[in-house]
């Protein structure tokens, strides 16, 4: 193989790995875009969700919460099973189960998929129990 030949084998070698370098890149860019954009509406939406349901939130009225009368003198059997301090009040719906307070309660309905502490199913939201 003579000088002229090198020459002439690299510059074609080299001009190979500079197009495929660009068509590499090119492809890269165009999945990197893609996910952004899939990404993008997504979050999106989940922001609308949010915002949709934080005003839904703000609209309807706040429950009355008697947190000092939950507190005091509870015995074991009736405690919240998340905060350990306050009487069961509020039972999930569909299972059914008493276990949480009103405050907790809440807090678990707000999470993204709510779920119940007992049986870890679904919840659609809870109710407030009203012993005697």
């Amino acid at each position: 193989m003579t000088k002229d030949q090198m020459v002439l084998d690299l510059g074609f070698k080299t001009k190979v790995l500079l197009w495929s370098g660009i068509a590499l890149g090119s492809l890269s860019a165009g999945i990197l875009s893609y996910a952004f954009v899939r990404n993008w509406s997504k979050w999106k939406l989940w922001r609308q969700q949010r915002l949709s349901q934080q005003s839904r939130e703000e609209t309807s009225d706040p429950p009355l919460l008697d947190s000092e009368e939950d507190v005091t003198d509870v015995p074991d059997g009736q405690l919240c099973v998340i905060c350990l301090m306050r009487r069961r009040r509020s039972a999930f719906i569909p299972c059914g189960h008493l276990v949480c307070c009103q405050v907790c309660a809440i807090s678990v309905e707000r999470e993204s998929s709510p779920k119940c502490p007992l049986c870890r199913q679904l919840i659609r939201n809870s109710i407030r129990i009203f012993d005697t």
